[in-house]
């Protein structure tokens, strides 16, 4: 799938830039266009506000003072965008997170997200963006991690995690863009499972035939954690980007159990691409 739009989610936290720059590099790379969508509206309430009056009074004082950074914000926006030639649009809308950028994927072929914070237990309860994204936009989501530099060029070495599911096959359908133009592309299985081996002999002659510069790799043996062996190998690899089929089992079965998705959303310091 061709990059022509890339929609990119903004708010006021301290990693919005760093998003909007990697949006813009993206979209040099591409030719495509940007689509900046800032939402001014808090995701969640700090846990030390309660009671109605309290509440209300926090949502309109955080929503103002994210409209006077989107203001700012948008003025840099616009003018990177006109000094590169890309095109682009911006919008500063209230409402749910979520629900405001699955609506306005219809039209995108990728979002960019922040990693989420997990700090607490109930972290893992609350409404996380890029999981929520990528199963209910229907869109591949970049998920870029805490404290990234967005001057480093996203999709030279990538590491694409392999095993022969429909998630696996969508991922790699939803980022054969960037597949094709990196300088090499590490196909990674976890184990010795004679399925996934026989599969990825045929993935590679797929990516072949796309232009992807492709090599096998395999973890013979299965560690305790398949999400940490990945990361791991990415890091070793110096890889600039995961790409990985997200969800093979219930998201709430991962989050309650642990699972390759949800430890590689929660820990990774490289970029990830999640298709579903």
């Amino acid at each position: 799938m061709s990059l022509k739009t890339i929609l990119v989610h903004l708010a006021n936290d301290v990693e919005h830039r760093t998003r909007l720059k990697v949006a813009l590099k993206l979209a040099r790379q591409h030719d495509a266009k940007v689509f900046a969508l800032f939402i001014p509206t808090p995701i969640g309430m700090p846990a030390g506000i309660t009671g109605r009056g309290a509440s209300a009074m926090f949502l309109s004082e955080a929503s103002r003072n994210a409209r006077e950074v989107a203001d700012n914000l948008e003025k840099e926006f616009h003018e990177a965008c006109e000094r590169d030639g890309i095109e682009n649009a911006w919008l500063v809308i209230e409402g749910d997170h979520v629900e405001l950028m699955s609506e306005h994927a219809h039209t995108a072929d990728i979002i960019i997200a922040a990693q989420p914070i997990i700090e607490h237990l109930e972290d893992h309860f609350r409404t996380r963006l890029p999981e929520e994204l990528v199963m209910q936009s229907g869109l591949p989501v970049l998920v870029i991690p805490r404290g990234f530099d967005p001057e480093i060029q996203i999709g030279k070495k990538v590491v694409l995690a392999w095993k022969g599911t429909r998630e696996a096959v969508r991922a790699i359908r939803d980022s054969m863009s960037i597949l094709a133009s990196a300088e090499k592309v590490l196909v990674l299985t976890v184990g010795a499972d004679a399925g996934d081996a026989l599969s990825k002999l045929e993935v590679m002659e797929h990516l072949r035939r796309h232009g992807v510069n492709g090599e096998a790799r395999n973890l013979a043996e299965i560690p305790d954690s398949v999400g940490k062996a990945i990361l791991d190998f990415a890091e070793t690899q110096s890889c600039d980007l995961i790409v990985l089929g997200a969800y093979g089992h219930t998201r709430w079965r991962q989050i309650l159990l642990g699972g390759v998705t949800h430890e590689v959303l929660a820990d990774s310091k490289i970029p990830l691409l999640m298709s579903h």
